[in-house]
């Protein structure tokens, strides 16, 4: 059993010292939180239940105090609907908590699920590490860990990062949706009923379960292949980076995505930054490419160009936009010469319920993988045949077939696109993960490993490897920190504790 995490006093009272010499920034590095807060995030029947079981196994192992709290348990008992929850099996069982889910979001608020496991843990922290007696917050300076099972809307995620900051991992579990529908009819449904399931989970109302846009959030993300081992060595993986262990350095798909992701910083279009990178097969990044306007001369428009026509400086607007604003004014005007009435309100509703509002070929800017793909083309060094494309977003269908016809091999993204047409155009030639033949093809596949947002954290040059002999230093996950620490207090104590300090030997005279 873990050694149980200890309640600390409030910064004021936690150093009665009145040493002239004690330094603040030690007292400040006694108060980093050794407490994680582990969101779950996956498509139904990709195998959650069993990450979760993994994942407290290694972290008990790892010394931590460990509790699970399942939204579907805070669910049941805050839902106030017709049907009964308990004792449902199958499809029944996840329709129902889908419904009763989506009702409570739709009553309160998006991130109401969420609120509720906020307050489920400071009920458990209390319980564990807090004096009955007394009302005072609890801290811990100990490690304890808090699985939230599982995560379904963006909302959420947004709520707990900005609650526990750097202190809040979300882990995002991958799986083909041939292994997710098979896993499902496992638990006595239909085929149909699968398909469902896995079509209201992916993306419903706006106060419905929104697992694509919620899943590529992931700080880490994880492959399961129905491989407990692999699936094992990958949360092992992930609980040792976070506290610096082991001298672990990045993947190729890790350097390659976060190449890309370092390029989508460049990017100044008004819709969304993109990047890509392309590697050759030892990992090696020859090319890297973002979403902005290309400029005589070749390449793109840059913070050093001497006249930058970006979008933001040539017009002030987004041309994609506004020609697709001119193409519903023309749709008012046809349908106003055709007498139809509520002509302006019947324009509105065919741009929005039609592909008409997926149109992307106004935009002025060339798109991160062409970039990268143009960039290679312009230098005689390398081509871009049977290199891999990473880009942080998935290809749109324009872009899927210029990466078909520069011989790319495989092209590996985090977040989804969901107006790509790439693989209903092109089946003949791409594959996504999922399929079940991607011979001759380009294979589009799903990220493993840790996100951009972690990269610098994670790899850095955190603690000390060697000795003053020159011998390795070996850390381990019992007795280290989070290389990405949170602090317990927020900056103004430290502030008072600092002026405390410094006024013990330079009082102010002002």
């Amino acid at each position: 059993m873990a050694e149980t995490a200890t309640k600390i006093s409030p910064l004021s009272q936690s150093s009665t010292s009145s040493d002239k010499n004690d330094n603040p920034l030690d007292a400040i590095k006694g108060r980093r939180s050794e407490e994680l807060i582990i969101g779950l995030c996956g498509t139904v029947g990709s195998g959650v239940r069993n990450l979760k079981k993994l994942l407290e196994g290694k972290l008990i192992d790892s010394g931590y105090v460990v509790e699970h709290i399942r939204l579907s348990e805070l669910i049941s008992q805050h839902y106030n609907g017709p049907e009964d929850l308990t004792n449902k099996r199958g499809y029944e069982r996840y329709n129902t908590l889908q419904n009763a889910g989506d009702q409570l979001r739709l009553d309160h608020r998006t991130s109401i699920l969420a609120e509720l496991a906020v307050r489920r843990i400071t009920v458990l922290r209390q319980k564990n590490f807090g004096d009955d007696d007394s009302d005072e917050v609890v801290k811990v300076t100990k490690k304890a860990a808090y699985i939230i099972d599982q995560l379904k809307h963006p909302d959420e995620i947004n709520l707990l990062r900005e609650i526990y900051r750097n202190n809040f991992y979300l882990l995002g579990l991958l799986r083909t949706e041939f292994d997710r529908r098979e896993s499902l009819k496992g638990e006595q449904m239909s085929d149909a009923e699968a398909g469902l399931l896995i079509d209201r989970d992916r993306k419903s109302e706006p106060h419905g379960q929104q697992v694509g846009k919620s899943l590529h959030k992931a700080d880490y993300f994880i492959r399961n292949a129905d491989s407990n081992q692999d699936m094992g060595e990958s949360i092992t993986r992930f609980i040792k980076l976070i506290h610096g262990t082991n001298h672990i350095t990045p993947t190729k798909d890790e350097v390659g995505i976060y190449s890309a992701f370092s390029a989508s910083l460049k990017s100044a279009c008004l819709s969304r930054q993109v990047g890509a990178a392309i590697a050759d097969k030892d990992g090696d990044i020859v090319s890297t490419g973002c979403n902005d306007v290309p400029k005589f001369g070749g390449g793109l428009y840059n913070a050093e160009s001497k006249d930058d026509n970006r979008c933001f400086n040539h017009r002030g607007y987004c041309h994609n936009d506004w020609h697709k604003d001119a193409l519903r004014v023309e749709i008012e005007d046809i349908l106003n010469a055709h007498n139809v009435m509520n002509y302006t309100e019947v324009a509105h509703k065919i741009i929005k319920e039609s592909k008409a509002k997926s149109l992307i070929e106004y935009s002025r800017a060339i798109h991160a993988e062409m970039d990268a793909i143009m960039a290679l083309a312009r230098s005689s060094n390398s081509s871009t045949l049977g290199k891999t494309l990473y880009c942080t977003t998935y290809p749109c269908h324009v872009c899927a077939r210029h990466i078909v016809a520069a011989g790319i091999e495989r092209v590996v993204y985090i977040e989804p696109y969901e107006k790509s047409l790439a693989t209903q155009l092109h089946s003949d030639a791409i594959s996504n993960h999922d399929s079940t033949s991607s011979a001759n093809k380009v294979l589009m596949e799903n990220f493993e490993g840790v996100s951009p947002i972690r990269y610098p954290k994670f790899f850095g040059y955190n603690q000390q490897r060697k000795n003053g002999a020159g011998d390795v230093i070996n850390y381990f996950t019992q007795d280290s920190g989070h290389v990405d620490f949170q602090q317990l207090d927020g900056y103004s104590d430290y502030e008072l504790k600092t002026v405390e300090k410094v006024n013990q030997v330079l009082p102010d005279f002002q």
